[in-house]
């Protein structure tokens, strides 16, 4: 009986890895193909609304997190370590956290010397996280200069992948 359920639950096993063996692309529900950044406001860490502007020419990657998020906070060392060269790609970096507590936002990107473009949008009356259906993180997506969705992650190394091959 025992053996009998092992194999079971070998079984299961081995068929869930062989399905999910590399999730590099983001088979997720956002459906959105472009997005309109005029429509959202988003905090600064100097405690004031913006809007993000697009530039022309500039590939852009949406990181999405929060600082309860073990595999978000990993991947800011990556990105860290690649901004410079991302940035001669004409590549720019934007996070966007959802965090509560926009303290500890500011606190934990100053504390990590983390300055690239980043903003908080935790409420609004226009959410660009609930607006893309977002809820598994971290999440980056890759937009051209027109907001314009190229692609959809849930690792920076991937990211780095993706860009690598355009």
């Amino acid at each position: 009986m025992k053996k009998c359920l092992f194999l079971i639950l070998l079984f299961i096993f081995i068929t869930n890895c062989n399905k999910n063996k590399t999730v590099n692309k983001v088979e997720h529900k956002i459906t959105a193909e472009k997005i309109n950044f005029q429509k959202y406001n988003f905090n600064t860490t100097s405690k004031i609304k913006e809007k993000i502007v697009l530039t022309q020419g500039v590939t852009y990657v949406l990181d999405f997190w929060y600082l309860e998020c073990p595999p978000c906070v990993k991947d800011h060392f990556l990105i860290k370590k690649s901004i410079a060269s991302l940035d001669k790609e004409n590549v720019k970096v934007i996070g966007i956290s959802i965090d509560r507590n926009t303290n500890n936002w500011i606190e934990y990107l100053l504390e990590h010397n983390y300055n690239w473009q980043n903003y908080n949008q935790f409420k609004g009356d226009f959410n660009l996280k609930e607006d893309l259906g977002i809820k598994l993180f971290p999440i980056y997506i890759v937009v051209n200069d027109k907001g314009k969705i190229q692609e959809k992650f849930h690792s920076f190394k991937y990211v780095l992948k993706y860009l690598s091959k355009i």
